[in-house]
């Protein structure tokens, strides 16, 4: 994609709303989006755009709080945002990956235009006609059955820092998916309006109902050999952010994410033997002693394998929660290593950045050990069978 084709993807046709208004004000302005393109509103604060709030930040706001009185502000998220003069394809990429929202924000000249990620994707399809599913997927898909409770759901969504599951019957095979936000929509926010006395309220589900009650389906799925052009095309026309990647017999074998699409995008411009480290934080701030002793750890750990990894990019998530112990926050970790070698995942928390980037490298290293594993009995028995052969 060069710079011409990347300038006439960008659009006028948002909508903003003010810091300082309250939820509920903000709300109904939602039924004017295009759901084709996002289900997000620009925020504005004294007269400058300072970030994007959500549908489900506004949904998990009202069900949180009084919609009445808590404004926007206290749920916007704080984009980076791209100036014309420096727009390229990598820096787009890099703020899809970084602010997780439907779309960047780019200023020219003091005003603003935004760039849809569902139109910024279709753009890149040829880049990407030769990729197949099975090398973006994250094939640790976490599932539930889909008589579990909805209460289980969001158990193990936060076990996993996940914010999806997918839904499989007895055989295990794919029925659904169910999302946080389908939780928060529908059976945390009516019963936070009944309470307020809305009578759309009075028919309260609790978090005891069976996920198949709640879930989405029919589940949008493919195969790992399926070409990623033609994953983009499901995810538009089915207005989906993630696809479950399938067996023969149905069963899941991994989950595909706009956000692992263009992760893969960005591994591929990496400069080849190299390293690269991109950091990704949410609900805090790095401070320059964790800066270092990330960097400590992720190259003493790269150097234990500098003979079986040559090129790789190492995608680190890092979010902090609300519990603390002994003044350390609790920080869950989650990292992605796309190499030459293959694919690896791993998540874990832990009190403190430090230790939680250490738990979860600890993680990571255990999952590139298997494979190393299975590449050596594979040698072994070829080498077996070579001298077989040769008698």
């Amino acid at each position: 994609m060069d710079r011409e084709q990347l300038e006439s993807l960008i659009r006028f046709d948002y909508e903003v709303v003010n810091a300082d208004d309250t939820i509920s004000k903000v709300f109904p302005l939602l039924d004017k989006l295009d759901p084709d393109k996002a289900s997000a509103l620009v925020v504005k604060e004294n007269g400058k755009i300072i970030g994007v709030i959500r549908e489900r930040d506004l949904i998990r706001g009202s069900a949180m709080t009084n919609p009445h009185e808590t404004k926007v502000k206290n749920f916007v998220i704080r984009t980076g945002i791209v100036d014309y003069s420096d727009l390229d394809v990598e820096r787009v990429v890099r703020r899809f990956i970084e602010d997780s929202t439907p779309f960047v924000i780019v200023r020219k000249d003091g005003n603003y235009g935004v760039i849809y990620i569902n139109d910024f994707l279709l753009s890149l399809k040829p880049e990407l006609e030769d990729v197949r599913v099975r090398e973006v997927m994250n094939p640790d898909v976490v599932t539930i059955n889909a008589h579990d409770s909805a209460g289980k759901a969001l158990s193990l969504m936060r076990t996993h820092g996940v914010d999806r599951l997918v839904v499989v019957d007895e055989r295990h095979r794919v029925v659904g998916v169910i999302t946080g936000k389908d939780i928060v929509d529908r059976i945390i926010a009516p019963r936070k309006r009944a309470r307020m006395g809305d009578s759309k309220g009075e028919k309260e589900k609790t978090l005891a109902i069976m996920v198949e009650s709640i879930m989405s389906y029919p589940p949008v799925t493919c195969e790992k050999d399926d070409r990623v052009s033609d994953v983009i095309d499901q995810m538009v026309e089915h207005m989906v952010s993630s696809v479950v990647v399938v067996a023969a017999d149905e069963t899941p074998e991994g989950i595909v994410t706009k956000k692992d699409i263009l992760e893969k995008f960005l591994a591929e411009r990496k400069p080849e033997g190299q390293l690269r480290i991109e950091l990704i934080v949410r609900g805090m701030e790095i401070d320059e002693f964790d800066q270092v002793a990330i960097q400590s750890d992720v190259e003493k750990f790269m150097r234990k394998f500098s003979s079986f990894i040559r090129d790789a990019v190492m995608f680190i998530y890092i979010k902090q929660h609300k519990e603390r112990f002994r003044g350390l926050p609790l920080i869950h970790v989650r990292i992605k290593l796309s190499s030459d070698r293959g694919t690896f995942f791993a998540t874990g928390e832990g009190w403190g950045v430090e230790f939680a980037i250490h738990a979860t490298l600890k993680k990571l290293e255990r999952e590139i050990l298997k494979e190393k594993e299975l590449l050596t009995d594979a040698k072994m028995v070829k080498r077996f069978y070579e001298e077989v052969f040769e008698f």
